[in-house]
Order: structure tokens, then sequence, then C-alpha cells
């Protein structure tokens, strides 16, 4: 059997159905297999980098570790994507094609040491010597793809090795490795103990969820934790869908990015914080203000990875383990215990509310710029129930994350804030739309990001689904704007763009489009964008965010002093 066959045979037996890629000639012997080969869809996109954005999208979706493939020419434009995956703990098979074995000791055009070169940034990098160890390779890749803290693993095929046949006998694979996470383990039992001790003793309890909770599957577990012990949940951006933020117990996103100042506040007045698979980051705290490292309170942190244990935060009580399962086993440790007070969750619901109205009276009704407040307000009452939202970072994530209420129970909204980059939501959409082609996909993205993926707008009309595309325009790199002008005071420097017809470029990829124009009904635009069949785009303007100031604690004091705009 072909090296080639033999990979596609074990990529099935894990019941891998996509794998996104770009074609090159070091790949061609994988291809030639491919062509007689059914059951596993080839994606073509037109970056490597995309191609690994596509799988980090899908496997956030689907659960399952997203499969990417690119030529040795291309495996330099795939660390972006591999870089976000492991900073964010999203499992990935990433495999590049290369060259002929040690070719690159003699120059071999597009030869580079790739094993090196994502060594830093993977669980592991295989290099196959020889094709009958390829389902070896694979079983290994996907036991810790899944399993402790998931992540990206990196596999290289030679193109010598790809032409070579091999009888294999252990064509076989592990199917509890095939989701993640692979294998569930709980904290200690001491540990339990003692952290359902500091619950009970709690009054203004908040338990803080971040990517970990989603990653674990503990949406039940982390409403009945809340329920039992009278704890408000907040999430960090990346955690955001783990409860309904329609729950009277969900406080919405905590920290800097997509956070308000209710959230905030219920951090800063917490007498006990209980951190469910949260790295603690700067993103999810606000750089360690909510909570303050000097905060005089006891704290839990429970994590897969023993590594974040009290990284950031002198922690009380640290446990080890899988979310679902140690919070399923100390809710059945701790089964006769009933809070007696849930005082701090109706000041929740009261303080919501408040913050609800202040911010729908603040509103600015115009059309042109659009209040980003009232385009995702509106977005969220037109896009249909069962709709995912992907967003690009800015205003195109935090203005979604803060003010449409995700329903819970499973991943809604996908971003990329454990480093960031522009351009990952277009990609991660159509992943997205593999993973659950039932959905409506909600991208929304902005006009910065859309100058780095481009061309990924062939692939989206190529491929379809249904995808619907917001683009916020607001004419510059607007978050680089505004942070100028918060941190430094000075006029923008290297962030304003020229006038781009975006209607005219998406039309010409053969996707219908519309613009946002004075006069038009705003509602009436998203209505007709989510009544098209399959891919469809508008585009909306809206002012930078140096005239309306993204919700960030630390802008909103500067903001409110120069008498701009901000929902904080």
């Amino acid at each position: 059997m072909k090296c080639g066959k033999i990979l596609l045979e074990m990529l099935k037996l894990y019941k891998v159905e996509y794998v996104f890629g770009l074609p090159g000639e070091t790949t061609l012997g994988w291809y030639d297999e491919w062509k007689r080969f059914e059951g596993i869809e080839h994606v073509m996109v037109r970056d490597e980098r995309n191609a690994v954005f596509m799988a980090d999208g899908y496997a956030k979706v689907s659960g399952r570790p997203g499969v990417c493939e690119g030529p040795s020419v291309g495996a330099p434009h795939m660390l972006p994507g591999v870089v976000e995956a492991y900073s964010s703990s999203i499992p990935l098979i990433v495999i590049t094609s290369d060259i002929p074995l040690n070719g690159e000791k003699h120059n071999m055009l597009t030869g580079a040491d790739q094993n090196s070169m994502f060594k830093a940034f993977v669980k592991d990098t295989f290099n196959v010597y020889k094709a009958a160890d390829i389902p070896f390779i694979i079983r290994r890749a996907f036991r810790l793809a899944t399993s402790g803290r998931p992540g990206p693993v990196h596999i290289r095929l030679p193109q010598d090795v790809l032409k070579e046949d091999a009888e294999v006998k252990d064509l076989y694979a592990q199917p509890e490795f095939a989701a993640c996470p692979g294998k569930r383990f709980r904290a200690s039992q001491e540990d339990i103990s003692a952290a359902a001790g500091l619950l009970h003793a709690s009054k203004r309890g908040v338990m803080i969820c971040g990517q970990g909770a989603l990653l674990s599957g503990a949406w039940a577990e982390v409403e009945k934790t809340a329920e039992k012990y009278g704890l408000a949940v907040l999430t960090t951006i990346n955690g955001k869908g783990i409860i309904s933020e329609s729950s009277d117990y969900s406080g919405g996103i905590v920290g800097a990015r997509g956070a308000n100042s209710v959230a905030n506040a219920l951090m800063r007045d917490a007498d006990l914080i209980f951190f469910v698979g949260s790295s603690t980051d700067s993103a999810g705290t606000a750089s360690w203000k909510f909570p303050a490292k000097e905060a005089a309170v006891p704290m839990i942190q429970l994590d897969i990875n023993e590594a974040e244990l009290g990284n950031n935060y002198p922690v009380t009580v640290t446990m080890l383990g899988d979310a679902k399962a140690t919070l399923a086993s100390l809710l059945d440790a701790d089964r006769d215990y009933i809070c007696g007070s849930h005082a701090n969750i109706e000041k929740l619901k009261k303080d919501k509310a408040d913050y609800t109205l202040a911010v729908e009276r603040a509103l600015d009704m115009s059309n042109v710029p659009c209040d980003p407040v009232r385009l995702v307000k509106e977005t969220e009452s037109e896009m249909p129930k069962d709709s995912i939202l992907v967003v690009d970072p800015g205003i195109s994530a935090v203005y979604p994350a803060g003010f449409i209420k995700s329903s819970g129970g499973r991943r809604d909204f996908v971003c990329n804030f454990a480093q960031g980059s522009l351009g990952y939501a277009t990609a991660a959409a159509m992943g997205a739309a593999k993973a659950s082609p039932e959905s409506t996909i909600v991208h929304i993205t902005g006009d910065g990001s859309f100058g780095f993926c481009a061309g990924e707008y062939e692939t989206l009309a190529r491929t379809g689904g249904n995808i619907k595309v917001i683009l916020i325009n607001n004419h510059s790199f607007g978050w680089i704007r505004v942070s100028n002008d918060m941190a430094y005071g000075n006029e923008p420097f290297a962030t304003e763009f020229a006038d781009i017809d975006y209607v005219k470029i998406v039309e010409g990829f053969g996707i219908p489009a519309a613009r946002l124009e004075e006069g038009d009904s705003l509602s009436e635009r998203l209505k007709e964008l989510f009544a098209k069949e399959g891919v469809a785009f508008l585009e909306i303007v809206c002012a930078p965010e140096d005239e309306c100031v993204p919700p960030v604690p630390g802008w909103a004091e500067k903001a409110r002093e120069k008498g701009m705009k901000n929902h904080y």
C-alpha cells in the first residue's frame, strides 16, 4: 500500500471528514492516492495560514482535531495559525510535505528544517522516515492532540517517503482519542474537599470560566455548580458560551475584551474567585486588574494544565484535572450541601438590567456611521437562533462578545484571543461551517482583517456554506488607532486606509454583496442578508474607534474625559 493511502486510511479510521490545505509539488504523491479515495474531502485554500485557521474553526465547533496540510514551501506560512492553536490549546493535526530526506543539505529548492521550525509551537513534531511508520505516528498524534492540555501536533512527510510502498499490519485507530478530551481525569478528593469548604463560606463568589471549560464540554456542570453555591458565572472572551448569558447566574465577560463595568465590578467585589479552565491571561483579567493580584480573597483554580495552577495569582486551592469530570465529582461529593443565600445573584440581576437600560438610552440611531452596539444588537435580533458567531479581533469581536447573548450549551462564539491576529475569522468561519452545516455562520470582520485574507473570498464562494459576512468598515486599523490615542494622546499614525469598494471586490468573487447606505433601514438590510441562500456579504460603515471608544476598562474613563462615546 502506498504511503499516501496508508495516511488516508488512518485519518478515516479517526473519522476525519475534511482536510484543509493547499497544493504543492511535494504533496503530489499523496494527492495521487487521494484521487481514488472516498470519504475524506480536501478543502483547497488560497494561503497556507488560512488552512490552519480553517482547521482551528472546525476544531472549536466540532470538538474534534482539525486536520490541515501544506507543501514544503508553505510550511513557514502555517506558523501563525499553529502559534494561535498552541496558545489557545486547540487540537490540530498539521501535516507538511517536504523535499526528500536530507535534500535541504544539498540546497534543494523549498527545503528548510521544518521540525525545528514547528518544535516550539506544537506538542510534538514527527519526521516520517518510512511509510510503515504512519499508523504509529497518527495514533500518537491524535493521543497528544486530544489529551491533557490539547494542542497542535506536526507531521513532516518527505517526498521520497510518500512514494514508498509498505506492508502494514497495524492499521487501527484508538477511537477514544478521536475527539477532545481524549481522556478525563479528576482532581484529588483532598483538593475537592478543600474547594468545597471555601465555597460553603462564600456569599459573593464568582466563577470565571475560560476556554478550557468549553474544551471539556462542562456546560451542565458549570451551571449546576453556580446554582448549588450561588456563584455568579463570568467568562473570558474565549470562554463565552459555557453558560447561557440570559441566565440569572451569568455576569457576562470579564477582563479587557468584551467586558463591561457590571462584570468587572462583580469581580472586584467578590469574596471568592473560582477559576475554571482559565489561563488567567492578560485579556481575561485586564492585565491582572480583575481580579487584582493583591486581592485579599480566597481563590480556587481548576485546570487540566499543571503549569497554569497558581501561575498568576496566589491561589488558595489548586485542582489538577478535567473541568467537567472534576466539577461532577465536586457536586457528587458535596451533594447534601445547599447554599443558604443568593443575594448576590439578585443584585446581579438588577445591575444587569440597569446597565442594559443605560446602553439603550445612549445608542446613536443614525445609520452612517453606524453605532457598533446598535449594529450588533440588531444583528442579534435578525440572525437565526441556530447561529454561530465567528469574529475577527478588534471591534468585530468585542462588540458581539459584549452585546450579543450566547445561548450556552455549545460553542456558538468563535474568536482567536490567544494571539489575536487579524484575518483569522474568514477561514475559521469556513471551518465552522464544515463542522456545523446546519447552523448559520455569522462572520463579523473588519476592513483591517479583510486585507489579510481577501483571496479566501474565492474559497468562500467555491466551497459555499451558510455563511453571512458583515464587514465593519472604519477606514483604518481602528484598534491600533484608538490604542495610540489612549496610550499616547497622539494623532493617528500608520493606520488609515484609502477608500475601497469592498462590495465590488466581493461581487467579483461571485458573492452577493450590499452596503448599508444613508437612509437605508439597518434591520431591513440585515433581514435581506439572512434571507439569502448560501454565502452573502453586507458592508456597514462605522465610526473609527477613536470617535466611538470600545468598552475597555482604562479607556472608558479617558473617553469620558474627552467627551467621547463609550458603552463600558
